[in-house]
C-alpha cells in the first residue's frame, strides 16, 4: 500500500508540474525528482552533478551554469532558451529573457502579457490580435488573388510583344539577302560601266582642291571662336566664384546657376559652316550636271557625293590591281546613275541592318522574370514627389524636371540600375535604382537620394506579387495597437 501511495503522488506531482517559460513539449525536462524523505529536487540540464532543491527554478538566481534553472526570469546572463509565451487563442511564441518584466507589454511576441507576469498590467490580448491576423490573411489573400490574375495578363502582353519582335526581326532579316544581291548586282555593272568611261570626278579634282582649302580656313575660324569662348568662360567663371551671395542679385543668381549648369553637361562640338561648305558643294552639283559619265555635255542629273567618291577610287584600284569576274550586264543607267542607285541600296541596307542589331539586343536583354518589363516599355510613371515631378519609363530613363536622371543599364537581382545621367554640379553623373514591392499599381511610391547624384525609387504593383504561405503571411502582419 505504501508504495503504491508514493507512485500515486508522484503520478499527480508530474501531472501538475508547470514550470513558467518552459513550452509544453519541454516541462517533462523540468519535473521534480522525489528523494526518500519525499523531498522535491531537480538537477541542471547540462551538468546532472549539480543538485538543485526544486524551489531553486525561477527563483532569480542562477544557480546552474548553462542558465537552465531561471528559464522564467531574466537572471541568468546566457540562457539556453528563449522565453515560452502560451497565447492561447493565438499562436505561442518566445520572446528574450531580457525583455522579461521591464514594463513593456510585448504584444507582437507575448499577446497574453505572460511576459510581464510579476509586474503585471499586460492584458491578454491575444482574441483581438488573432481576430486582425484573420482579418489581414483574409485581405491579403484576395489581393494576391486578384494580382495572380492581373500580373499573368502582364505577362501575356510580355510575351506576346517579345513574339512580335522575333517576327520582325525574321521578317528583317529575309530581307537583308535580296537587298545584298541587288546592290552587288548593281555595283557590277557600274564597275563594267567604267570600264569604258571615264569618271566624271576626274573632271572635279579642283573643286576638291577648293573645298579642302575652305575646311582648312574654317578649322582656323573655329580655333578663333574657340579663344573668344575661354575667356568668356574664365570672366564668368571668375563671377561664380567671386560674387557675393548677400546682394541677393536674382539676375546674378540665374545667370551663375545656367553658367554652372552649362559646365556641368558641357561637351566639346564641332561647328560647322553651313554657308561656305554649301556654296562649295553648289559649284560641284552645277559643274555635275552639265558632264555625263564620258565628259561631254549633260546627258542626266546626278548629285555626287562623299561616298560616291570613295567608291570611285576604290573602284579605281580594283579594276587596275585586282581580277574582276567576267560578267556581262546590260542597264538603261549611266556609271553615274547607278552609283546613286548603289548609294541609296547601302544606305537601305545599312538601316536594315541597324534595326536587326537593336532588335537582337532587345531580345537578348534581361527584363526581369517572365521578361515582363517588357509590358511597360511604353508605359511613363509620372507623379509629384519632394517638389518634383518624376517620370519614368522601366526600360528607357528617368527623368526629374527637365534634368535626366539615367538610362536604361541592367536588371539585376530583382532592382534595375540606370547611369549616364546629366552630370550634376560639381559631381559625378546622375544614376539611379529601381526596386520594387507587391501593391497596387503601377506606381511610384517613394524616391531618396543615399548618395549624392544617385536616386532610390521604390515602385509598387501587381507584376511584384507573388503567392504567401501561412509562415509569410504572419511573418508580415503587423498588428494595430491602436484597435488594442
Amino acid at each position: 500500500m505504501l508504495q503504491l501511495f508514493i507512485v500515486s503522488t508522484v503520478l499527480s506531482l508530474l501531472a501538475n508540474a508547470n514550470i513558467i517559460g518552459v513550452s509544453d513539449e519541454r516541462q517533462a525536462l523540468y519535473q521534480p525528482i522525489i528523494g526518500e524523505n519525499g523531498e522535491k529536487y531537480w538537477h541542471c540540464l547540462n551538468d546532472t552533478s549539480i543538485r538543485l532543491s526544486y524551489d531553486q527554478i525561477n527563483d532569480d538566481v542562477c544557480d546552474c551554469p548553462d542558465g537552465s534553472d531561471e528559464p522564467g526570469t531574466n537572471a541568468c546572463p546566457n540562457p539556453p532558451f528563449k522565453f515560452y509565451c502560451r497565447n492561447e487563442g493565438h499562436f505561442p511564441n518566445y520572446i528574450d529573457q531580457f525583455k522579461l518584466n521591464d514594463g513593456v507589454c510585448d504584444y507582437d511576441l507575448c499577446c497574453d502579457g505572460s511576459d510581464e507576469y510579476k509586474l503585471g498590467g499586460c492584458e491578454n490580448k491575444c482574441k483581438e490580435i488573432h481576430r486582425q491576423l484573420e482579418e489581414y490573411k483574409h485581405n491579403k489573400l484576395s489581393f494576391l488573388k486578384k494580382a495572380s490574375v492581373k500580373k499573368e495578363r502582364t505577362i501575356k502582353i510580355a510575351h506576346e510583344k517579345r513574339l512580335k519582335l522575333i517576327e520582325n526581326l525574321r521578317k528583317l532579316e529575309q530581307k537583308v539577302p535580296e537587298l545584298r544581291s541587288k546592290c552587288n548586282s548593281l555595283k557590277l555593272q557600274s564597275e563594267n560601266l567604267d570600264d569604258a568611261d571615264e569618271s566624271v570626278f576626274d573632271h572635279l579634282q579642283d573643286y576638291f582642291g577648293g573645298l579642302a582649302d575652305k575646311v582648312k580656313l574654317h578649322k582656323r575660324d573655329i580655333l578663333h571662336q574657340e579663344s573668344k569662348l575661354q575667356a568668356l568662360e574664365t570672366i564668368l567663371n571668375f563671377l561664380s566664384t567671386h560674387y557675393n551671395p548677400n546682394f541677393n542679385d536674382a539676375a546674378v543668381k540665374e545667370v551663375i546657376q545656367k553658367f554652372q549648369e552649362y559646365i556641368s553637361n558641357k561637351e566639346e562640338e564641332a561647328l560647322e559652316d553651313i554657308h561656305e561648305t554649301n556654296q562649295i558643294i553648289h559649284q560641284l552639283v552645277e559643274k555635275a550636271k552639265t558632264m555625263s559619265h564620258s565628259g561631254v555635255e549633260k546627258v542626266s542629273h546626278f548629285t555626287p557625293s562623299i561616298p560616291n567618291m570613295i567608291r570611285y577610287y576604290y573602284q579605281l584600284f580594283t579594276s587596275k590591281f585586282l581580277p574582276k569576274p567576267v560578267v556581262e550586264y546590260k542597264s538603261d543607267l549611266s556609271s553615274n546613275e547607278l552609283d546613286h542607285e548603289v548609294e541609296k541600296l547601302e544606305q537601305e541596307l545599312e538601316k536594315l541592318q541597324t534595326r536587326i542589331q537593336i532588335i537582337k539586343d532587345n531580345l537578348s536583354a534581361d527584363f526581369g522574370p517572365d521578361d515582363i518589363l517588357r509590358a511597360y516599355d511604353q508605359l511613363t510613371l509620372s507623379k509629384d514627389l519632394g517638389g518634383y515631378n518624376y517620370r519614368i519609363n522601366l526600360i528607357q530613363g528617368i527623368s526629374q524636371d527637365d534634368i535626366f536622371i539615367g538610362k536604361f543599364k541592367e536588371y539585376k537581382d530583382g532592382k534595375i540600375y540606370y547611369h549616364k545621367g546629366a552630370r550634376c554640379w560639381n559631381g559625378p553623373k546622375r544614376s539611379a535604382t529601381v526596386e520594387f514591392i507587391c501593391g497596387e499599381g503601377p506606381d511610384l511610391v517613394s524616391v531618396s537620394e543615399p548618395e549624392k547624384c544617385h536616386y532610390f525609387f521604390t515602385i509598387q504593383g501587381e507584376s511584384w506579387c507573388n503567392s504567401k504561405t501561412e509562415k509569410d503571411l504572419l511573418d508580415d502582419f503587423k498588428i494595430n495597437y491602436d484597435l488594442l
